[in-house]
């Protein structure tokens, strides 16, 4: 999940594709495998999914999460991804996920509290972000042509290769792996990118969000080369935080629309944007605010909610794209 804009709902579509997808059924009647990572410093989506949990556990001891990886391997400590690392439930025997397991509440005196919630995701696992993840990924250094020394790894590697160097055990263990990344092409963003398979681009149908798409299509491009030409495909572009209401957002939609044709025109960009569709997005509605001031997913409500409706939609299209590989 990528755009280099602030602001336009990455968190809140990364946390509500994996919960909808966790909610969601494989056609056998067993449960997806669902990862998010966590990769902004900022930690909103480790702090949505966990609430008091993180601030009571991840923040004080980070070392359980993306920032203590980042650190140990910088040490040369190289120990692949694994349950030690990950907030999540592996076994029965296991205690219970604190993933979604609160709901904050507003009490009558103004205060909130942090409930039990009946919803259990055992099948949605978090690997956690940190403050100190910033600070962290400024101190990694790398030459003229982008390698940094490990003695561990047996030799120089691209800084971009970090992620991908750890993450054997989860690229076999989850079904989908969904990453939150900042709002820039740093060098976790990047870690991010050479990692996955497909981009998804969320954007505000306004223009200040859609006129910065094309650079960031074209950035895609370049960077497609410079990750060892490993393929990357757009997968999507989402609108979000819009309304039917005001006539500005549906101008800007038929304009990115219009714009993906004409990309997709180009040599230049022809592979990349191939398979890429303008989805229908998430509006900005009352009941995506309440879920997210719950600290809960989307997939809590009725199916016929609106939110849950549209959430349902994309996450059908991701389950399929992701059934086909």
């Amino acid at each position: 999940m990528l755009n280099f804009k602030g602001g336009v709902g990455k968190t809140t579509l990364s946390v509500n594709f994996a919960a909808g997808i966790a909610n969601t059924p494989k056609p056998d009647g067993s449960e997806y495998k669902v990862l998010l990572i966590d990769t902004d410093p900022q930690a909103n989506a480790s702090v949505f999914m966990l609430g008091e949990y993180w601030r009571k556990h991840i923040f004080p001891s980070p070392e359980r999460s993306l920032y203590g990886i980042l650190d140990r391997t910088k040490r040369g400590f190289i120990k692949p991804i694994d349950e030690e690392d990950i907030i999540g439930q592996f076994s029965e025997t296991d205690p219970r996920s604190p993933v979604f397991a609160k709901e904050k509440q507003i009490l009558q005196d103004g205060s909130s509290a942090y409930l039990d919630s009946d919803n259990y995701w055992p099948n949605l696992h978090l690997l956690s972000s940190h403050y100190g993840l910033g600070q962290a990924e400024k101190e990694i250094r790398f030459d003229e042509e982008g390698k940094i020394r490990i003695s561990a790894f047996g030799g120089p590697i691209y800084y971009f290769e970090l992620l991908d160097r750890v993450s054997s055990f989860i690229r076999s263990y989850y079904d989908f792996i969904i990453i939150d990344c900042a709002p820039n092409l740093y060098t976790l963003s990047e870690c991010a990118l050479f990692f996955c398979d497909e981009v998804i681009i969320p954007v505000i149908p306004d223009w200040l969000s859609t006129n910065g798409i094309n650079w960031l299509v074209l950035q895609l491009k370049n960077y497609s080369h410079k990750y060892l030409n490993r393929k990357k495909i757009v997968r999507a572009i989402v609108p979000t935080l819009w309304n039917t209401k005001e006539l500005v957002f549906s101008r800007h939609i038929r304009i990115l629309n219009k714009s993906l044709a004409v990309w997709k025109r180009n040599d230049m960009y022809r592979e990349l944007l191939a398979e890429c569709e303008i989805w229908p997005g998430l509006q900005r509605l009352a009941s995506v605010n309440k879920a997210i001031e719950s600290l809960r997913p989307v997939a809590d409500y009725q199916a016929s909610e609106q939110s849950r409706a549209q959430m349902d939609i994309m996450v059908k299209r991701l389950i399929q794209t992701g059934n086909k590989k």
